[in-house]
């Protein structure tokens, strides 16, 4: 897919230098009172100050104004409107879920359902829940478990929603037994970016490797990458990847690419979480004296992070000439690798993923 980050900055925006623009002023003025000299103390002085940083703050308005135009820079509401143009709409995130323990006053004397969609709230009225299936409490028992889901779109958060505000003929408690986790926060601006990108080839159904991949994204907002593979005459292999995926993720995707306005008729789609190939990386920075010596280890170590980050794709190796470049930043004169010993292979049907790293240093 395409680098937008790669584009150039617009050439419709304007340069922000305020002595360029006072010094223009200043030069236009001398050409209506040639025998005007610009002193600090002179009040045409201030005046033309003062214009000069009213016409910067004018043009600071337009540049921010003509960034909405362009998909690259737009941000916000403004993006949103600019996704409407291509039929997108921003992820609203994914709703997490807790398990929770709903408990009788007295052993049950016949089997007790607790039904779906039972809704909870927290102690002010603030959040919502709702229970996801039905729960039987048997006959001789007084407790049964289910799982609650969070109607708001977060990753985890420690909020409790014990209060029962479903009418019931029986007296029944809630408790939460775990955090609310699996959940993710609504679409950010970049990952809806590349979104819109990927949209460009989805106007009709599927086909495409980039129109599987575009549907496949669209389906859950947890889902941080995906690869489509050909598996034989008629077989797509959809393959992705998740740091919280569960059952949930995986019937929605099969839900999305099997509609019958999305998949070709002859398409036999599987879909598939990637596997994880974890590595360690442990390395030496050598770093030269006389220098900052905190800040270039900490500069190595969040470029690692980084360029890890940028790594953390579905079939893309990790190689030791990548992990060098990422830790070689100014200061740090070599990088001594212990870990890995050679090149992480990932298949594409995989992905790498480092579960540890262990980066020291000594001053040369």
């Amino acid at each position: 897919m395409f680098d937008i980050n790669s584009l150039a900055t617009p050439k419709v925006l304007n340069e922000l230098s305020y002595e360029d623009i006072l010094n223009q002023n200043i030069a236009n003025f001398k050409i209506l009172v040639p025998d005007w000299e610009p002193l600090e103390s002179d009040e045409f002085k201030i005046i033309l100050e003062a214009m000069s940083y009213r016409e910067l703050f004018l043009r600071n308005e337009f540049n921010q104004s003509a960034l909405a135009f362009f998909l690259s820079t737009t941000t916000g509401s403004d993006l949103e409107n600019y996704a409407m143009f291509y039929n997108i709409e921003r992820l609203k995130g994914a709703y997490p879920y807790a398990e929770y323990d709903f408990e009788l006053s007295e052993t049950a004397k016949q089997e007790i359902v607790i039904p779906k969609n039972l809704v909870l709230m927290d102690a002010n009225g603030k959040y919502e829940s709702k229970l996801l299936q039905d729960g039987i409490i048997p006959i001789g028992s007084k407790k049964s478990t289910g799982l609650v889901e969070l109607q708001t779109a977060i990753s985890t958060t420690d909020i409790k929603t014990e209060v029962i505000t479903t009418t019931l003929p029986y007296l029944v408690t809630a408790t939460a037994t775990a955090m609310f986790k699996n959940g993710s926060n609504p679409e950010t601006d970049t990952e809806l970016r590349e979104r819109i990108l990927l949209s460009m080839s989805d106007k009709s159904t599927a086909g495409s490797e980039e129109t599987y991949k575009s549907y496949t994204f669209s389906a859950d907002e947890r889902i941080k990458d995906v690869n489509i593979i050909n598996g034989g005459p008629g077989v797509v292999k959809v393959f992705y990847y998740s740091t919280n995926s569960d059952s949930l993720m995986q019937s929605r995707i099969e839900e999305k690419l099997n509609a019958k306005d999305i998949r070709p008729i002859t398409d036999n789609v599987i879909v598939e979480q990637c596997e994880e190939i974890n590595f360690v990386i442990a390395a030496e920075l050598k770093i030269n004296g006389n220098q900052e010596t905190a800040e270039i280890y900490l500069a190595a170590i969040n470029n690692l992070e980084k360029g890890l980050e940028s790594l953390k794709k579905i079939g893309v190796r990790i190689t030791l000439s990548e992990v060098n470049n990422f830790l070689k930043v100014p200061g740090v004169k070599e990088v001594v690798i212990s870990l890995p010993i050679v090149n992480v292979e990932v298949q594409e049907n995989q992905i790498g993923v480092c579960s540890a790293k262990t980066i020291t240093y000594t001053i040369i």
